[in-house]
């Protein structure tokens, strides 16, 4: 794709976005510009190769993140109300990169049992941007900009991510990080297998979100969109 893989943009009500695998895009993975009240579910979609993954553009409200493999920062920067990431895998593989940034109007904005990987020479791998903390919404007042180097640093100021963990692309069957130095390969979807190795540390590591991962089939649902024993969806056109 030249620009976005998925655009929510201008919806409103039950949006749902599933089981999508989205590779090769020059701008973000999955945009809500704008989104009017929500929710949008984006649920168990595959992102790879893209520079950023959530585009959070005119003020957009109610999305939600659960079950998905982002392999890419995601930047929720913008401006936004009332969106919440869940059972995510999240890994960067761009240099120096903030790995997880989030920019909200509403304190009641949450991010718990997702699996990150930053890079270790970035200056900050963590951005939680809101207002006070005491305070549970503000449309008017600058946010307060935090910055982290470490996922313990950030939990331990913000109270997000508190049961989130460290991964690495070994977690994965077969997939590496795209090359930084070649921006305009061309991957192909054979090429890359997003199941997670059994014993790998994002199986049941997640949380229970009813109606969502009932099907789990360890002591926990997996991490991202795959979950270890259940059928990988069918992409693209159905026999």
């Amino acid at each position: 794709m030249h620009d976005d893989c998925i655009e929510a943009d201008g919806s409103m009500y039950n949006v749902r976005i599933l089981r999508n695998y989205c590779i090769n895009a020059t701008f973000h993975g999955l945009s809500s510009q704008t989104l009017l009240g929500g929710p949008a579910y984006f649920i168990r979609n595959i992102v790879y190769h893209v520079p950023n993954v959530t585009k959070h553009a005119a003020n957009p409200s109610g999305m939600i993140y659960y079950h998905n493999t982002f392999a890419a920062k995601t930047d929720a920067s913008g401006g936004a109300s009332n969106y919440h990431f869940r059972n995510n895998l999240i890994l960067g593989w761009l240099p120096s990169e903030t790995i997880f940034s989030a920019t909200t109007f509403t304190n009641y904005t949450s991010s718990d049992y997702n699996g990150f990987r930053p890079d270790s020479e970035a200056q900050h791998s963590f951005a939680w941007n809101s207002p006070p903390l005491d305070i549970l919404k503000d449309y008017t007042k600058p946010h307060e900009q935090r910055r982290f180097k470490s996922l313990a640093e950030y939990s331990q100021a913000t109270g997000q991510d508190t049961h989130s963990i460290l991964v690495d692309y070994e977690i994965f069957m077969d997939v590496k990080k795209s090359d930084p130095n070649n921006l305009i390969r061309i991957y192909k979807a054979e090429e890359l297998d997003f199941r997670l190795r059994p014993n790998s540390a994002g199986v049941d590591a997640g949380c229970s979100l009813p109606n969502i991962n009932d099907d789990f089939t360890g002591e926990a649902p997996d991490l991202g969109a795959l979950e270890v024993g259940r059928p990988v969806p069918v992409y693209g056109p159905r026999p």
